[in-house]
Parts: structure tokens; sequence; C-alpha cells
């Protein structure tokens, strides 16, 4: 019988391994050949997805803050644009993600599209809240329209990918 420090202890462990997966991704996808400008799959939200999925949102909050942190610590460096940027995106994502599934709203496939689109939304509201201008907005349907390839991939492979995990976290 496993008491709860082991689960605990598990989870953690769990929890941190995928955060190490979801920073590899998104640094990752620096190297990416087919890069539009700051334009990126957003591979990363695959994890994030499993997260929803596996925890719920308090244990996710707690894997987005500590992937935020360590990609702003490697890349875009702790609180400058880029990184209030990128965390805009990733609350607004993980708030309509998570509304979303709580809901069963949507499938995973959804919850991919939605924290994509929700993603982009976000990041083009701090921009524009950091800039002053709302110039940016103009970029939001392409945006979108990039939200249903790219979320729709990180939806599949989430869906694929959750039932061997559900079997063994439980």
């Amino acid at each position: 019988m496993r008491s709860s420090t082991d689960t605990t202890t598990k989870t953690m462990l769990v929890l941190a391994l995928l955060a190490a997966l979801a920073v590899l991704l998104r640094l990752g996808e620096n190297l990416l050949p087919l890069q539009l400008g700051a334009i990126r799959p957003g591979l990363a939200n695959t994890i994030t997805i499993l997260c929803l999925y596996l925890f719920g949102l308090r244990l996710t909050g707690l894997f987005l803050t500590a992937r935020v942190l360590l990609v702003g610590l490697l890349s875009t460096g702790l609180f400058t644009p880029g990184f209030l940027i990128g965390l805009g995106g990733t609350l607004l994502s993980l708030l309509l993600m998570e509304a979303g599934r709580r809901r069963q709203l949507f499938s995973p496939y959804g919850i991919g599209i939605l924290g994509a689109a929700a993603h982009n939304t976000g990041q083009i509201l701090t921009a524009s809240l950091i800039m002053q201008s709302s110039a940016l907005f103009s970029l939001l349907p392409l945006l979108l329209l990039l939200s249903l390839p790219f979320g729709l991939l990180t939806g599949a492979v989430a869906a694929k990918t959750l039932p061997f995990l559900k079997q063994y976290l439980h």
C-alpha cells in the first residue's frame, strides 16, 4: 500500500521531469529551421495539456511556473518584455484550457487548439499593453489561423500519450 508521501514524491518527480522536457521542447523550437520570426509551434504546450489532465489546475500552475522561470533564465531573460509577453500568453492559455477541460467542452485535440489560440491572444494583449499600441492586433488573424494546425498537433500528441501516462501514474 502506498502512503500519501510516496504519491506526493512520485507526483513531484513526474512534474519535475515533465517541466524539464517542456523546457527542452521550448528551447529546441529555437533551433527549428522553419521559424517565421517569433512564431513557434508551441510543442511544450503538449506537456501542459498532459499536466492538466493528469494533475489538475493547481499542480499544472506549479509546473508552468517552473517552466516559465526556467525558460526565462535560459532564453528570454527574467522580467524582460519577451518574458512578460510569454507569461501573458501562458496565463490566458492555462485559464481557458482548464475551463474547457473542466467543463468537458473539448477533447485534448480541442484543448490544444484552444490553448494555442489563447496563448497567441494573450501574447498580443500583453505586447500591446507593453508597447501601448493596438497595431499588434493586426497580427492576430494570422496567429489564430496558425493556432489550428499547431494546436491540433500538440493536442494530438497529448491525446495519444495520455493513456500511457495514466497507466503509469495510477
